[in-house]
């Protein structure tokens, strides 16, 4: 080996390993912003109140199914789930939804529904990301209108509405996703 080559060599190990300090520095970044936010996440300014009537749910158009009739949900617990395909915090909150989602799957009383504001010409990214975050629930893309309804701040964003069609619970208000979801099966 020549002191070229050696140079050369010696130059691509301290490239390689500045390139996976400086991968590990942002993948730590990233999550302790996430959790930061999910920790000290600002309190509603603007939300609609428990007990207020879920807005109209509409969308752009539909990925993992047909837009959802009015007579479809009639009767069911909904878990909406405002989300963008550019949302770290959304993709790393993915996998706990997944997994409450598969507690529901079967149950015909409970329908998971997820928003976003992003549009049509962003939907191979939206259909990405449902792939690699495994989301194969109903996916409204272009819901802008409707999220605003729901007065989304920030996101991800949850909002549990039960039989009636009133929201009993919103991301922030305390408790997890499955209690929220149980203690609106539970009201006739």
């Amino acid at each position: 080996m020549n002191d070229k080559t050696g140079n050369k060599a010696a130059s691509t190990n301290k490239d390689n390993t500045s390139f996976l300090g400086l991968t590990f520095i942002i993948a730590v970044v990233a999550v302790l912003g996430w959790l930061l936010m999910t920790i000290t996440k600002p309190p509603f300014q603007n939300v609609l109140a428990i007990g207020t009537p879920a807005p109209v749910i509409k969308a752009e158009g539909w990925v993992n199914g047909n837009a959802p009739s009015a007579e479809e949900l009639k009767g069911k617990v909904l878990l909406v789930v405002a989300w963008a395909t550019w949302c770290m915090p959304c993709r790393l909150h993915a996998p706990e939804l997944v997994q409450d989602y598969e507690k529901y799957k079967d149950n015909p009383d409970v329908k998971f529904i997820g928003l976003t504001t992003d549009d049509q010409a962003a939907l191979k990214q939206i259909e990405s990301f449902l792939r690699d975050t495994k989301i194969t629930w109903l996916n409204g893309y272009g819901a802008t209108e409707t999220l605003n309804d729901f007065k989304a701040e920030y996101i991800p964003a949850e909002w549990v509405i039960d039989r009636t069609g009133k929201i009993v619970w919103r991301t922030g208000d305390g408790g997890t996703i499955v209690e929220a979801i149980d203690l609106a099966l539970a009201k006739n």
